[in-house]
């Protein structure tokens, strides 16, 4: 049986007053999920922990992530009609389901997924605006950073996709090595953060709750603008018999 260490953490920032972001550990189950709340009025906060507690509950009784991130949806969208939030409130969220090696990856908005093993390699791609953009070769990577629409995310739970209603999960998965470690995180990280800096923090430090500690502080380090949130999560190294 593979058995998961990990680290997580989360962080105001330096700017914001409250923290939407919200996340989830459930070892047991093999699930671990980073959800950034948007509405304000605490509406964010709302959202999100909405997101972490019904795909949490969803996964313990059985349900496919996938499934459990289009229930998770359309629990925000009925809480905001019955005055739990507001109408247009919503959350990013990426989650992961492990299941001995193997691993699930699912996602809605820009909350992201890396697999390090020695480099980085981004796992999820953003539903974003500046996204789309860069797919239909309208920007370069490049101008990413400093565009006017680059956290404006293209769909989300609750708040939906462009009908405002619907959502399109989308997931990735692959077999986790022994030498293999998963970094989940908020905007709040990638966004202040570039993935040549993270690779590096990575190469840099052993222990996940080290990692997750020092990616935080580079956040805040580089301005804080937004909540930071981050998971790192990796297989412990096997013990060889005396």
């Amino acid at each position: 049986m593979t058995v998961i260490d990990f680290g997580l953490g989360t962080h105001t920032g330096c700017v914001r007053e409250i923290n939407e972001d919200s996340y989830l550990a459930l070892p047991k189950h093999g699930l671990w999920v980073i959800a950034d709340g948007m509405g304000g009025h605490q509406a964010g906060e709302v959202a999100s922990g909405m997101a972490v507690r019904e795909i949490g509950r969803s996964i313990e009784q059985g349900m496919p992530l996938g499934e459990a991130i289009e229930s998770a949806h359309r629990s925000i969208q009925n809480a905001a009609l019955h005055g739990n939030g507001t109408v247009d409130m919503g959350s990013t969220v990426v989650a992961v389901k492990i299941d001995g090696s193997h691993y699930e990856i699912a996602w809605v908005g820009d909350s992201r997924a890396y697999l390090w093993n020695g480099r980085l390699r981004r796992l999820t791609k953003d539903h974003s605006y500046v996204q789309l953009l860069l797919d239909a070769g309208l920007i370069s990577e490049s101008e990413i950073p400093g565009h006017p629409a680059r956290n404006v995310i293209s769909q989300a739970l609750g708040a939906g996709g462009v009908d405002k209603l619907n959502i399109k999960v989308d997931s990735v998965s692959g077999e986790l090595g022994e030498n293999d470690a998963l970094l989940l995180c908020s905007d709040g990280l990638s966004g202040e953060v570039d993935d040549e800096r993270i690779a590096t923090i990575l190469s840099e430090t052993t222990g996940n709750q080290v990692r997750v500690d020092r990616l935080i502080k580079v956040a805040l380090d580089a301005g804080g603008k937004d909540n930071v949130t981050v998971i790192v999560l990796a297989p412990e190294p096997s013990k060889t018999p005396s």
